[in-house]
């Protein structure tokens, strides 16, 4: 009996609750469905439960839906008046959708429905970008005539952000000058006034060390650019961008900008397959005319387009060292020294020097930007000094005795001793392997080095234009981004040439003792054709590289020469040169085959004017 009272107990709850929901009108018809859902949208506050509620006014019955099963409510139905949904948990870095619905009361019934849109982030606080590195070339403008090149005049440097190096920071280039005519215009943040001005192909700027204190985020390169002033602009070959990553190689970094006219912003969105300390930048022209400004590097929350992914260094032989040949009277020395501005300690060069003819074999060098940051700046007076890795009797003594009070303030810049030289009965001179102005900077250890005899062999040209010429095209016309490989050595066909040091003269001193003079000196070079690869040679093709060799006939005879024949005489195949030498040595022994056996003269800018 208890339990029919029980059942008929639900059944009159159950109709009176219909009846509730089904209220009519004065006519005997039901109300329109209506409902209200607030607010529209709502952010996920994890922290706030009172910011993700959900309120709901409604006449009728109504349920809910989800658009993810991740999204968690307190409640999924509810009757008619005002109702509060709670959002309890949802994804992070996602957006969802709740919608509700009203329930049909008859067949005939219209069915309304609200939708909100949640949305949860990361849980961490807005991002906000750091500038790691900008500078809009602006500090000062050039007072004076012309227009500077970069190792004249730094008064530009306007360089500011957390990687930057407050005073320290500075650009390193070739054939780039600062220049405040067609100042930059019509893009966000141009600056006007001073630009990178790039003066013709192979042209490059590289900025200093921008350190990037271990950032994660990805990053974003702006630059202003141009080809003045109407050419368009060609973002895949115009101008060209390479990073460094703590003393890897170049690695290329594709850009976009707008390729019309004039100015416009370039834009390059990046990340790191692994962060590095420190990075370097550089920009590299394939034609004249193409000008800089306004190069900024930040961290950015946008989605990078591009990887850059630095190779391992890797531990190769020094591309243009000879095969090591052993004799007794052969001594191997390499000298090392800072570069002027960076402060990198490099390499300055390697000799292989014959303590018996004292004279050097051959002198092995790289020729990079880095060793050109002193400019043409040669020391005065003039640093002639013993080499400290030979004693007196190995070396040449074409210094004074009392060098080391160099440079001489009391005696007005010049030795008390006046042996310093060779006999002139020879008339020969004190000749540079490696040139003084390749390891430009007054008084720098760059350039003192170039003076010690292991660099210096004594120098009677047939034709001295020939050696000048070819001097003077490599640092004006062969240098490129990347290193070119250089020896320059003696030939001795026999020892019959002799001179004496530590004479003045033809004056000899107790110290003077016999020295061979060469029969001839040659120069070999290696380099990358495109001179921008940003790679070792090591990792080039043959048809990537390119070799040449020179040979200069000294005049140890007192000839008087008559018409001067043509450069191109003198021009041979690396290969040809060590066939000179009895094969006593292999130079550039690293790279492919092939390479030293081709000697196209048109593959060295300006030579082929200079060798008819």
């Amino acid at each position: 009996m208890k339990k029919l009272y029980y059942y008929l107990f639900l059944l009159l709850v159950m109709v009176t609750g219909t009846a509730c929901d089904d209220k009519e009108t004065d006519d005997g018809t039901l109300p329109e469905a209506a409902l209200t859902v607030t607010p529209e949208s709502l952010t996920f506050d994890e922290s706030d439960a009172s910011k993700n509620r959900i309120t709901v006014v409604s006449n009728v019955i109504w349920e809910t839906s989800l658009s993810d099963r991740s999204l968690r409510i307190d409640k999924r139905n509810g009757f008619e008046g005002e109702r509060v949904i709670t959002v309890t948990d949802m994804p992070r870095n996602k957006t969802c959708t709740l919608t509700v619905f009203t329930q049909k009361r008859h067949e005939n019934d219209t069915q309304v429905s609200r939708t909100v849109t949640i949305t949860r982030g990361d849980g961490l606080p807005p991002f906000t970008p750091e500038t790691l590195y900008a500078d809009n070339l602006d500090k000062a403008e050039w007072s004076g005539t012309g227009f500077p090149f970069l190792d004249a005049w730094d008064g530009y440097i306007n360089a500011t952000g957390s990687g930057v190096t407050a005073g320290g920071f500075s650009y390193t280039g070739r054939t780039v000058s600062v220049r405040s005519n067609f100042a930059s215009s019509g893009y966000p943040g141009a600056s006007g006034r001073n630009a990178f001005y790039f003066g013709g192909a192979d042209a490059y700027v590289t900025t200093g060390e921008i350190a990037l204190g271990g950032t994660s985020s990805p990053l974003v390169l702006t630059f202003g650019c141009c080809k003045s002033p109407d050419s368009d602009f060609d973002a895949a070959s115009d101008l060209k961008v390479y990073l460094s990553g703590d003393g890897s190689a170049m690695t290329p970094l594709a850009y976009t900008r707008s390729t019309s006219s004039g100015w416009s912003q370039a834009t390059a969105v990046f990340d790191f397959e692994e962060v590095p300390q420190k990075l370097r930048i550089r920009f590299v022209a394939d034609e004249y005319n193409v000008r800089l400004d306004d190069i900024s590097l930040a961290t950015t929350d946008r989605t990078p387009t591009q990887t850059v992914v630095f190779a391992p260094a890797k531990d190769y032989p020094l591309a243009e060292l000879p095969s090591k040949v052993e004799k007794t009277d052969y001594k191997y020395i390499t000298h090392y020294a800072q570069t002027v501005t960076t402060g990198q300690r490099v390499r300055n060069y390697t000799a292989c020097y014959d303590t018996r003819r004292h004279n050097p074999v051959w002198v092995a060098y790289p020729y990079h930007p880095c060793y050109k940051e002193g400019g043409y700046g040669r020391t005065d007076p003039d640093p002639w000094r013993p080499d400290p890795e030979m004693t007196e009797s190995e070396q040449s003594v074409i210094y004074a005795s009392d060098w080391n009070a160099w440079p001489w303030s009391s005696g007005g810049g010049a030795a008390a001793d006046r042996y310093q030289y060779w006999s002139y009965s020879s008339n020969v001179g004190r000749g540079h392997l490696l040139a003084s102005s390749h390891r430009g900077g007054a008084n720098s250890e760059l350039n003192i080095q170039t003076f010690y005899p292991t660099n210096i062999a004594p120098e009677s040209y047939l034709y001295y234009d020939h050696w000048s010429t070819v001097e003077q095209l490599m640092p004006d016309y062969w240098n490129c981004t990347d290193t070119i490989y250089t020896v320059v050595g003696c030939y001795y066909e026999n020892d019959d040439n002799i001179c004496y040091d530590a004479s003045s003269g033809s004056t000899q001193s107790a110290k003077s003792k016999p020295c061979v003079i060469p029969t001839a000196r040659y120069k070999v070079f290696l380099r990358t054709r495109s001179g921008s690869t940003g790679k070792p040679v090591q990792e080039c093709s043959a048809d990537e590289l390119m070799a040449i060799g020179f040979w200069f006939p000294q005049n140890l005879g007192g000839q008087t020469p008559g018409a001067v024949p043509p450069l191109k005489e003198y021009i041979f195949p690396v290969s040809e040169i060590e066939k000179k030498l009895g094969g006593e040595f292999t130079f550039f022994p690293s790279v492919p085959a092939g390479v030293k056996e081709t000697c196209n003269i048109a593959d060295w800018p300006q030579l082929q004017s200079k060798a008819d």
